[in-house]
């Protein structure tokens, strides 16, 4: 598994390709320890190869323990259908996934006001 990390404004965006296996996870949450800390970060899942449920279960259980300690506040985007299917069927429901990067990017973005006179 490979990540990059770039800016979009003041989202990073951490693109992730290859395949995601369990023996990456540590360095995994190293890199996000030391990169992402108070940031918002969305993690693009477009290029991620699907190897194994036991890889992705550890991979979003990093991701999940970031956002419940508010390390950062992380979405996931382009999620392909074989890792959508096992992380339902695992019960992770608590991950904002967005369908793509550009819904994700809108995602942060605060709404606007309405102001009624």
């Amino acid at each position: 598994m490979e990540a990059k990390f770039y800016q979009e404004g003041d989202v990073t965006v951490v693109a992730l390709s290859g395949r995601l296996n369990i023996e990456k996870t540590p360095a995994f949450r190293t890199a996000c320890l030391q990169s992402l800390k108070g940031k918002k970060v969305v993690f693009c899942m477009r290029d991620l190869n699907f190897v194994g449920s036991t890889g992705i279960q550890s991979f979003f259980q990093v991701i999940r323990e970031f956002n419940q300690s508010k390390h950062f506040t992380a979405k996931v985007s382009d999620l392909k259908p074989d890792f959508h299917r096992l992380l339902s069927f695992g019960g992770v429901n608590d991950l904002d996934i967005c369908e793509n990067m550009a819904g994700a990017l809108l995602s942060f973005q605060a709404p606007a006001s309405l102001t009624i006179a």
